[in-house]
């Protein structure tokens, strides 16, 4: 192990390593006055953050009123930013000046955070930590110089993926051997001050609390309760601290590698492949799609107003949606590293602008399908945002057909920018009042002739003020009373709740059952 410093000969060194700190594979050094106030901030808002998750939300994971996390994650997200924030300037490394991508990362960061405070829908809640999870590492790594790409850069996103697993353990153990170094040298004295003050007072502090439980009655049924308390302590309150500890320094070690130093970035290797070889791949598979989309132009766009009534042709035209949207994800992946590999070739780039094209003819048949669908079963979250990855889909193609034309243009930005932007937007759409509104004026039009009230029952109250819009006197009863009812037996806890259970009905059932 190198030393810090010649003093070390004589034990008497005023510095550190990361290594002795067991804190991290490079040898850098530390000085030990270092840790300070960053580092403290950081480590409070970890144990805070990870400490309300597994005592506010994690002990009702298996019971009936279980959600997704809700104001909770908005509150987390919030300690954590400001404690990023907090270290980056203490350690001069936040990089704001012209850093428009990490600027614009930690903002949308930021809304996806609070729609979790606002809206109630668990499916989306869901969806939305991976991408709030990836925004937040984007930001930090990019405003503190970490990631030595832009933040909306293919490589950006690509390295700060690379390095999330390796970031949680690389300074993980640095607070215990912080204070395994604080317990020895001279601040042994103090903790053995500390320790021979705790047993001088423990007798003094039993003696008071005998005396004053004998004096009080009201005082000693608090000690006794707080007593037993302490000792009914269940498995499942020491398996929750255990993992508010073990969470806790992988957010320390998250945030900490952050504001620590760059990323190490390897050059790329260029793969080498023949134009002839892309060549031949792209006429095989154009030809395939170009089969397709005759296909779809003759039997399904223009043969849909004069077979409309044919049973056959309504099942047909309403399956393979999901299939379609797959098929042309995965012809994204292939064309754009084709794009990438063969940049020079005119004619790659030629048949990889005309397989965008037949690929958006994929992509409109995959709407067009899920259209029909919706019209004859309804408006649901999934298909909901189906249709928001089908738009994704197309702006990816249009985008590929723009770098066909012009290969110096960077779509990655634009791509990334454009998803995120329209991904909030279907947040703050409200997706459980859309739905259900979609589903109600179609009954109210004649549309379908029912209603899946057990699904608008699973959603959130948001779905109240809609049902409430049933034209049916009797059907609109039966389906606000049934909702309201579920609803409030599934009453979140406080790190769960959000804007949407503010609904006056619940509030008046939950009122009402004495709850």
């Amino acid at each position: 192990m190198r030393k810090v410093n010649s003093m070390t000969e004589n034990n008497t060194s005023t510095d550190l390593t990361l290594t002795e700190w067991g804190a991290d594979i490079d040898r850098i050094p530390v000085p030990r006055s270092s840790w300070r106030n960053a580092e403290w901030c950081i480590l409070a808002a970890a144990v805070l953050a990870a400490g309300l998750y597994f005592f506010a939300h994690f002990r009702y994971i298996f019971t009936v009123r279980h959600h997704i996390p809700g104001i909770g994650i908005t509150l987390s997200h919030c300690v954590l930013t400001l404690a990023f924030l907090f270290a980056a300037h203490a350690k001069k490394r936040l990089e704001i000046k012209r850093n428009y991508g990490g600027v614009f990362m930690l903002a949308a960061s930021a809304l996806i955070s609070c729609c979790y405070g606002i809206f109630a829908n668990d499916s989306l809640r869901l969806m939305n930590f991976p991408v709030l999870l990836l925004t937040t590492l984007c930001a930090m790594f990019s405003l503190t110089g970490a990631d030595p790409f832009p933040a909306l850069s293919a490589r950006g996103l690509t390295l700060c993926l690379k390095h999330v697993i390796p970031s949680c353990f690389r300074h993980f153990l640095l607070p215990p051997r912080a204070v395994k170094y604080a317990a020895t040298g001279k601040n042994r004295q103090f903790f053995r001050h500390i320790l021979i003050g705790l047993l001088i007072g423990l007798p003094i502090i039993l003696l008071a609390l005998f005396l004053l439980s004998s004096a009080d009655a009201v005082f000693d049924s608090v000690v006794l309760k707080s007593l037993r308390s302490v000792g009914h302590l269940d498995f499942g309150f020491v398996l929750r601290a255990l993992l508010t500890v073990f969470v806790s320094l992988c957010l320390f070690s998250l945030i900490y590698s952050s504001v620590d130093k760059p990323f190490e970035v390897t050059e790329r290797k260029s793969l080498k492949v023949e134009n002839v070889t892309l060549v031949t791949v792209l006429l095989m598979l154009g030809t395939v799609y170009a089969v397709f989309a005759y296909i779809q132009f003759s039997y399904l766009f223009f043969g849909a107003q004069s077979k409309i009534q044919s049973s056959g042709y309504a099942e047909y035209a309403r399956s393979g949606f999901f299939q379609l949207v797959t098929l042309a994800v995965l012809t994204l992946c292939l064309i754009i590293p084709f794009l990438s590999l063969c940049r020079g070739s005119k004619t790659v780039r030629a048949l990889c602008s005309v397989i965008s094209a037949l690929t958006g003819v994929i992509d409109y048949s995959a709407f067009f399908r899920m259209r029909l669908y919706i019209q004859a079963y309804g408006m649901s979250i999934l298909r909901l945002i189906t249709l928001w990855g089908m738009l994704m889909i197309l702006c990816a193609l249009i985008a590929c057909i723009v770098k066909c034309c012009k290969p110096d243009v960077r779509i990655c930005p634009v791509l990334t920018a454009i998803a995120l932007c329209t991904w909030i937007a279907l947040n703050i759409s409200n997706v459980d009042r859309v739905v259900t509104a979609y589903q109600v004026r179609a009954y109210n039009n004649g549309e379908i002739t029912q209603l899946d009230i057990p699904y608008f029952a699973s959603l959130s109250p948001d779905v109240l003020p809609e049902l409430a819009q049933i034209s049916d006197e009797t059907v609109r009863k039966n389906a606000v009373g049934s909702v309201s009812k579920d609803l409030s037996s599934r009453y979140p806890v406080w790190y769960d709740w959000s804007l949407s259970w503010t609904n006056h009905e619940i509030k008046a059932e939950i009122n009402e059952n004495g709850d």
